[in-house]
């Protein structure tokens, strides 16, 4: 196993690789820039790169190094475990987060375990980055926007929102139980959210953002909405009696 240790700390870069180089099965060598990193890398593919998250220019040497070379698992030693800097981490895609609590024996297990492709990380930190991506697909469904859904979708989901279940709301609206089943599918699809519930919740939140660009009056803005469907049924009533009949062929 070939193991490339960035760091800009001296004693550290050396005493790491020495520490690695006590196992047989690895090689480990240790490298200061981008530059020296790449050279490495082009002239020996390691199978995993190590990180000293103080690098002054850590984030942005990795994350080019990552671009150049996609496959290559990235390890980050932090000496600090905080939050922000393992997002940031994170975001430029690595396998591993090791705070500076990890022991000799721990580091190496760790280091070959995200050699072999797993993912290395404190549970807390990983349950942080599950959070985060829940809040960002919410966020996701939130910028779709109620305007993104058609006048009886957004009929329907304001009824989800109240509690309904999908026969009731076909009561309500006097519409077909599959056609409603279909309005619900069409809106999971388009707010990027596997369940009514969450559907409902995302609808409420995005009525609350809106209600307070209105000056937080929730009741007119949902009146608002139901006189946006109102008229849009309206219309399209309308169009449909206007329409003349095709004359009959000769």
């Amino acid at each position: 196993m070939v193991i490339l240790f960035i760091s800009h700390v001296h004693f550290l870069r050396e005493a790491l690789v020495e520490l690695l180089r006590t196992s047989d099965d690895i090689d480990a060598f240790g490298a200061f820039s981008g530059e020296t990193a790449e050279m490495a890398i082009t002239e020996s593919p390691p199978s995993l790169i190590m990180v000293d998250s103080s690098h002054p220019e850590g984030i942005a040497l990795v994350g080019a190094v990552r671009t150049r070379f996609p496959r290559v698992n990235v390890v980050v030693l932090a000496t600090h475990e905080r939050d922000e800097d393992f997002l940031a981490w994170a975001d430029i895609g690595i396998s591993g987060y090791l705070g500076p609590d990890t022991s000799t024996r721990d580091l190496i297990a760790s280091v070959r375990r995200a050699a072999a492709g797993e993912v290395v990380c404190p549970p807390r930190l990983t349950a942080l980055l599950l959070n985060r991506f829940a809040d960002r697909s919410n966020d996701r469904a939130i910028r779709a926007g109620i305007h993104a859904l058609t006048p009886r979708e957004r009929e329907i989901v304001e009824l989800l929102a109240d509690g309904l279940p999908n026969k009731l709301i076909a009561e309500r609206l006097s519409v077909a139980l599959p056609t409603v089943k279909n309005h619900v599918h069409s809106i999971l699809d388009k707010w990027d959210v596997r369940s009514r519930g969450e559907a409902a919740a995302c609808y409420r939140r995005k009525i609350q953002e809106e209600a307070k660009s209105n000056g937080g009056n929730f009741a007119v803005l949902r009146a608002n909405q139901a006189s946006r469907s109102t008229d849009h049924a309206s219309q399209l009533e309308s169009n449909y009696v206007r329409r003349p009949f095709p004359k009959a062929a000769h």
